[in-house]
């Protein structure tokens, strides 16, 4: 009976009543209670190691799942104003689409955030849930080596590219508008499509071939039908995705497009990679920039390629919709903004950097057009890829999606004047009264800052901002300079925009009445 007196007193007295009995026989069974005290040290082992839990509000959480799938799905913005009046200051989690729960953080926690590493704090992980980029192909991880040729190479070769913009914004816009003598209807969404589809191409493969009728469906397809993906597999749970892909035909159509693009590709990129010719282009300065495989991966440039196009023409297009919709709405400031086009091309003799720089006006209404439309309501979209603890006591478990809302903090009249009016004017009245030039620089329409996040924030903000933004004024420029434009049905108004989630579209069926003007003539 010894050795049953020393059996520890921490196991459960049912254990230790059969142990006795077993005792008391004088037969103790080893394996049975060498498995037992393993699983009961398992479990405490699992008790005192359990993760920490996230500490965060539910919002709504009186409504069932599916009600708050389908409020975030059809009204983000409402749900995020109420988060914002609630936690303005603090975190709490949204039940998205598929009812993945995303954690929406105080813009305050941004500057430590976007700080950290990517093995900490990661956007295309992010990305890759909330896109479900394993089906669409949209990913947060653009290629090491486009990234570094555009800010590289692109970005600072603005200003000697920027006749090569303006030339194929003439030629786009002969292609894809009438001759619009008279009244003429357009459907401005898809002409836009068109035409940064063709300008997108000559910074990334040059001419003749950024003219190419198929290459420029190609790549238009492409970039819709992959977000048309995303949409219908967002509306699934994750887990059911890989049952019900093979009867989504948003996704058969993108793997189809997708390998007509390709195909169609290979031959460009393995022409360019064996030619001693030098373009300037984004092919090229890769091709200078890349390893001897890399030169030789036809099929991976080719693929390349078609990320590229997607990732220009997506965004670009939609901020060029929104602004002409503004603008059709807004008749007052076409002549001001036709003046300031007209007065800045006679000091610098056509359309520079000097010409971008200058065209304030423009750039003014640009911005506060993405600030009543920005192409998403969130952003800052990061996956925490381990246990993390911010500065405050916050705790993210590893796994969480975290966002930062930007539409309630640029509808905030504490930090926004007039935070609910459209004023085309509102940055360029606060550069001109800027103390300093670095606060005048603070609202400009390419900066990405706390106030202004719609570019992204930190080392992941868009690095092709600053050619979208080149792209969208050459163009909105030509066209104001050509042509009067004014909405189909003046009385309905700005067309409206679609909410998916937290995604914002313009109306792509909307028409305008586009004439050529006299004095362009």
């Amino acid at each position: 009976m010894d050795t049953v007196r020393n059996i520890p007193t921490f196991l459960p007295e049912i254990l230790q009543a059969r142990i006795e009995s077993y005792g008391s026989s004088g037969k103790i069974p080893v394996v049975p209670i060498a498995a037992a005290l393993l699983a009961i040290s398992y479990l405490f082992i699992l008790y005192f190691q359990r993760p920490r839990a996230l500490q965060a509000p539910l919002l709504r959480a009186e409504l069932s799942e599916k009600e708050r799938q389908k409020t975030y799905l059809t009204d983000s913005v409402s749900l995020l104003a109420e988060g914002y009046r609630k936690f303005k200051n603090g975190i709490y989690r949204l039940t998205t689409t598929d009812g993945v729960e995303s954690v929406i953080l105080s813009a305050k926690y941004l500057d430590e955030l976007k700080n950290a590493s990517d093995d900490v704090v990661n956007f295309p992980a992010a990305i890759n849930v909330l896109l479900a980029g394993k089906y669409s192909g949209i990913s947060g991880d653009v290629n090491a080596l486009a990234q570094h040729v555009i800010r590289s190479d692109l970005t600072p070769s603005l200003g000697r590219l920027q006749a090569n913009i303006a030339e194929e914004v003439d030629l786009a816009l002969e292609r894809f508008l009438p001759a619009c003598e008279d009244w003429t209807t357009i459907k401005v969404h898809q002409a836009l499509l068109n035409i940064i589809a063709e300008v997108s191409a000559r910074m990334f493969v040059g001419a003749p071939l950024c003219r190419n009728q198929r290459w420029i469906e190609l790549s238009r397809d492409y970039t819709l039908t992959a977000f048309s993906v995303a949409r219908a597999m967002r509306q699934w749970k994750p887990w059911m995705r890989p049952f019900v892909q093979y009867f989504t035909p948003e996704l058969r159509q993108l793997k189809k497009v997708r390998q007509e693009a390709v195909k169609f590709m290979m031959p460009v990129t393995k022409e360019r990679s064996e030619t001693e010719i030098k373009n300037d282009d984004m092919t090229q300065w890769m091709k200078a920039k890349s390893s001897p495989s890399w030169a030789k991966d036809y099929e991976g440039q080719a693929a390349l390629q078609v990320q590229l196009a997607m990732a220009a023409i997506h965004t670009t297009t939609m901020g060029a919709t929104h602004m002409l919709y503004d603008l059709f709405a807004r008749p007052e400031y076409v002549e001001p903004l036709r003046e300031e086009i007209q007065t800045v091309l006679a000091e610098t003799g056509g359309f520079t950097k000097d010409t971008m720089a200058k065209l304030k006006k423009l750039d003014s209404f640009l911005k506060e057009s993405q600030r009543m439309s920005p192409p998403g309501v969130t952003t800052f979209k990061r996956r925490i890829m381990r246990d993390l603890t911010l500065s405050d006591g916050t705790f993210l478990p590893e796994g969480t999606l975290v966002e930062v809302d930007t539409v309630s903090r640029t509808k905030d009249p504490a930090l926004v004047d007039e935070a609910d009016k459209f004023d085309g004017m509102r940055y360029y009245n606060l550069r001109e009264n800027a103390t300093t030039t670095r606060d005048a620089h603070m609202h400009q329409f390419v900066t990405s800052n706390s106030s202004s996040m719609h570019w992204g924030a930190g080392r992941h903000a868009c690095p092709g901002r600053f050619f979208a933004s080149t792209e969208i004024k050459t163009i909105v420029a030509k066209m104001l300079l050509a042509f009067d434009m004014k909405l189909a049905d003046e009385a309905a108004g700005r067309p409206k925009n679609f909410h998916f989630g937290v995604q914002v579209t313009p109306d792509s069926t909307a028409e305008a009445l586009f004439k050529k003007r006299r004095a362009a003539a």
